[in-house]
């Protein structure tokens, strides 16, 4: 079992620790963004509210190329390049005059950088993962809740201190150490098989070279692109998965809404800057707890993440719903920010593990990829949608409304997925088969060595 020694235990704990950094760096916090926004620019509301849906949109929309590319370069160099396209889109944000120029740079070309560091972070860790995977994602993705908690009051102060433009450039030099924790993610056992041969291409081709000797040869770039789009008409095909992508792309609509115009909400009810960039560390902090916790829990085979998905989806969009009633006071938006973190820290935690246990570890980048694609027309409208109720209405209230029935139907549909579940192979069965067949072939090389 060599080939996979590294299986929830060694280096995959360098891995982890490294990914988990790569999610706090470029995990900014869009909504105080937004309001420096609307402040510097004053487009209005609507306009302003594309920035933030831009960035996740194209983040979210651009998860089959990401993927594609993940599987064909590596999470390594897939990192790296996130690491660098944030930086050039945070350093073209600096220059930005208008709206429309801050789309371009900070929405389009830094979202396609964070997409891709999302992507790697999140493949490599489920591919050094199997026993321990709901912990693993459970902790990575509390980097989330550690980018909100030390995110948010970060961007106040350096927007007060530096002001927008200077606030980017900023953002920029943090986003570039990404590259750093990209270089940490050394090739899985799964990418150094992808990169020479299938277990069922060497089982082939070690029957063909008792006939006749042939070179090894590496599957090339176009081959592995074909695979990869022979592996999305499988996973779209699967029903229990196209189920799980609509419950995610109804909690991305949501999310996305309280991410983006929560500073704007606590404003309007007169919470000041600060205290409105407060609430995201309140969030931060809780998720943080509720990623750890959520990924123990869902170790345990009576509870499971699918349950814990649909559980955790349902009582955070109740609590969207109650906000504009409940919290009209900083100390009340408090309450809600530390309560609905809790609850919004586990779905997302989730994702890793519920897509291996729905398509396999083989399939990993391609779902994840299709997941954050379809999810990611949930994100794009999901901000300019709020802003629009807003502009009509006059208040949040309906908007908030809309992102907790969002949330709601999403628990409900998350419902039908174990009925629907296809038995995929597991990790553990995936890589005894390859270590079988690379075993089988070093045993071949040895007696024809001996025989000469």
């Amino acid at each position: 079992m060599a080939v996979h020694k590294n299986i929830d235990r060694g280096y995959a704990w360098v891995v982890l620790v490294t990914s988990w950094l790569q999610v706090v760096i470029f995990y900014y916090t869009t909504g105080v963004v937004n309001t420096a926004l609307l402040e510097n620019m004053q487009e209005g509301v609507v306009k302003t509210s594309w920035v933030g849906s831009i960035l996740y949109g194209t983040m979210m929309l651009t998860a089959p190329v990401t993927s594609s590319l993940t599987n064909v370069l590596g999470c390594r160099i897939s990192a790296v390049l996130g690491g660098l396209l944030t930086l050039v889109g945070m350093v073209a944000a600096f220059f930005a005059k208008s709206i429309d120029g801050v789309i371009v740079s900070y929405g389009f070309i830094a979202g396609l950088g964070i997409g891709f560091l999302e992507t790697s972070a999140t493949v490599i860790t489920g591919h050094y993962f199997q026993k321990y995977l709901p912990l693993a994602s459970g902790l990575q993705m509390s980097g989330g809740g550690a980018g909100m908690f030390i995110g948010a009051p970060l961007v106040r102060w350096l927007l007060d201190s530096f002001g927008l433009s200077g606030t980017f450039l900023i953002l920029g030099a943090i986003g570039a150490n990404t590259c750093v924790c990209g270089m940490m993610f050394r090739p899985s056992p799964h990418e150094q098989q992808a990169g020479t041969k299938t277990p069922g291409d060497v089982t082939r081709n070690l029957v063909d070279q008792e006939v006749e000797e042939q070179p090894e040869v590496r599957t090339s770039c176009l081959q592995r692109l074909l695979s990869t789009v022979s592996e999305m008409r499988t996973v779209l095909s699967n029903v229990s998965f196209m189920l799980y992508v609509l419950s995610y792309t109804l909690w991305g609509f949501g999310e996305s809404i309280i991410y983006v115009h929560l500073p704007n909400f606590a404003e309007s009810k007169g919470t000041s800057q600060q205290n409105s960039a407060m609430l995201y560390t309140a969030m931060g902090i809780t998720s943080i707890i509720a990623g750890v916790l959520a990924g123990f829990a869902g170790n345990d085979p009576a509870i499971g993440v699918f349950m814990l998905h649909t559980g955790m989806l349902g009582v955070a969009g109740v609590l969207i719903m109650m906000c504009p009633l409940l919290a009209s006071s900083f100390t009340q938006q408090l309450l809600f920010c530390s309560i609905y973190g809790i609850y919004s820290g586990g779905p997302m935690a989730f994702l890793n593990p519920i897509v291996v246990d729905l398509v396999g570890v083989k399939q990993l980048a391609t779902g994840y990829g299709m997941v954050n694609f379809i999810a990611g027309l949930g994100l794009l409208l999901g901000p300019p949608f709020a802003g629009f109720i807003m502009d009509v209405s006059g208040s949040y209230d309906v908007s908030f409304a809309c992102s907790g029935g969002a949330l709601v139907i999403g628990s409900l549909l998350s419902l039908g997925i174990p009925i629907f579940k296809r038995p995929v192979p597991s990790k553990v069965s995936y890589y005894r088969e390859m270590d079988m067949a690379v075993s089988e072939e070093h045993t071949v090389v040895a007696c024809e060595t001996e025989g000469q």
